[in-house]
């Protein structure tokens, strides 16, 4: 990834180029090194839209052209992608069964903690939900830990994804420091396969210089998840 790609709309492990887990498949807009950029040029996906707190699936004809690297290129070449379309605030492209254009109801965080781990409520007509990370000591290397970001409805709890954390505060406030320095986070939230419960677009990575969004789907759950993970796609950066 050369430039930041996903637009954090509510707020401010995968091989790359990998966009799918399955018939769905996500493409986040903007630049990329060769072969991480699964869409072509002229397919027809759906763009999710946020604009002024308003979010939309639209339908749009992906532009995919071939532009200069500067991390890979040597002079006269160009390796890298560069996504857009006609669609403008796009935070990422998604395709897939039980996705269709038209209004999507975003769900509303009404509380977050901005130091530390995520922490997150989110509300979705009448569920509420938690995203909390949960951190216990390793029991083998003294000062990493083994955590784990998880969705939280009632009683049910769902791990979305999980990493290493080591403190990095030493004042005693237990303060932990995700990964490689990484910050996953939201990138949506909110009812894309219109079920009237929450989906999400997650950034899962583990790497400060990583991106790997993941798509989340209520529709597709199974047993006991709230969500099921149904398409992801990797990217790096500098």
């Amino acid at each position: 990834m050369l430039s930041s790609v996903l637009i954090l709309a509510l707020t401010g492990a995968a091989l790359t180029g990998t966009a799918s887990t399955g018939a769905h498949a996500l493409q986040p807009p903007g630049m990329f090194h060769d072969g991480e950029a699964v869409a072509r040029h002229g397919e027809r996906w759906l763009a999710l839209r946020v604009h002024e707190g308003d979010a939309s699936l639209r339908m749009a004809r992906l532009r995919v052209k071939r532009v200069f690297d500067v991390i890979t290129d040597a002079e006269g070449e160009a390796t890298g992608q560069e996504i857009d379309s006609d669609v403008g605030d796009v935070v990422t492209y998604l395709r897939g069964p039980g996705l269709h254009a038209g209004t999507v109801i975003a769900a509303t965080i009404e509380d977050q903690s901005d130091a530390g781990p995520i922490a997150q409520t989110l509300s979705l007509g009448d569920h509420r939900y938690r995203i909390a990370t949960r951190c216990e000591a390793d029991k083998v290397t003294e000062g990493v830990f083994a955590c784990g970001i998880d969705l939280i409805e009632g009683e049910r709890r769902q791990r979305l994804v999980g990493m290493s954390g080591q403190s990095f505060d030493h004042s005693g406030d237990g303060r932990l420091q995700l990964g490689d320095d990484a910050s996953p986070h939201v990138i949506f939230a909110g009812d894309l396969d219109r079920d009237g419960r929450l989906d999400l677009i997650f950034d899962t990575s583990d790497h400060y210089n990583r991106s790997h969004p993941v798509l989340f789907l209520s529709g597709a759950a199974e047993g006991d998840e709230l969500l099921h993970a149904v398409a992801e796609h990797d990217a790096v950066g500098c």
